[in-house]
């Protein structure tokens, strides 16, 4: 098997038909593991997600799907496209019964499923039509805020492709609504709080790293 391109926190390997994804990170290996395999099992109503082939002790073997990789995309100028079905597909994944997903989620919270690092980072495409086919890594799922993986989705966008932020509206527009821009920071900013929460105690590297995007992503103006 052969590393997979675009895997940054765990040790991610296929070879055609499955993928081998064995959790690293140096913390919450067990915790994400067991989210991510919780929610690929209960499968989201029409979602992209590969299925669960096996469950060996601290990775998933998992079907590999087909299509392009959504950064990849992005970097040969296809944003705009690539964006609005983003936005198609998030609009739908919060369409999915919450309780269906994650069974404790209490009803009438107007909680809905969060796939938790929600972007072209995890997403794959057919190259032709920009449908997606593939949702990937689960492992930050949970119940929360229908503004989180929108807001997150851009956060990748301004971080990780600058020249790409003009496009935005396309991912808006694929969604069906814009939220104001205090709103989507202030979750991006959430987002990367809890990052520098996480690695208090752990590499200092890891640290500087979330420190530095939240400084970051408080200096933006939309």
């Amino acid at each position: 098997m052969q590393p997979l391109r675009h895997g940054y926190t765990n040790d991610t390997r296929g070879d055609g038909a499955v993928v081998v994804k064995r959790y690293q990170g140096g913390i919450d290996e067990v915790l994400r593991r067991g989210t991510e395999l919780g929610v690929l099992e209960r499968r989201p109503a029409g979602m992209p997600v590969p299925r669960v082939l096996g469950a060996p002790e601290g990775a998933l073997r998992l079907e590999q799907l087909s299509g392009m990789h959504g950064q990849d995309l992005i970097d040969e100028g296809l944003a705009r496209p690539v964006l609005r079905s983003c936005g198609e597909l998030l609009r739908r994944l919060q369409k999915v019964d919450v309780s269906q997903v994650f069974p404790g989620a209490a009803a009438g919270t107007g909680w809905v499923v969060v796939h938790g690092d929600f972007g072209p980072n995890n997403m794959l495409f057919d190259p032709d039509t920009f449908r997606v086919t593939g949702l990937l890594d689960w492992e930050w799922a949970h119940p929360g805020d229908p503004i989180e993986d929108l807001a997150w989705c851009e956060w990748i966008v301004r971080r990780h492709h600058p020249r790409a932020v003009e496009d935005l509206g396309e991912l808006f527009s694929g969604y069906g609504v814009r939220p104001s821009w205090a709103r989507r920071q202030q979750s991006a900013a959430a987002r990367c709080e809890s990052f520098v929460e996480r690695f208090r105690n752990g590499p200092a590297p890891a640290r500087r790293k979330w420190q530095e995007n939240l400084t970051l992503t408080l200096s933006w103006a939309e």
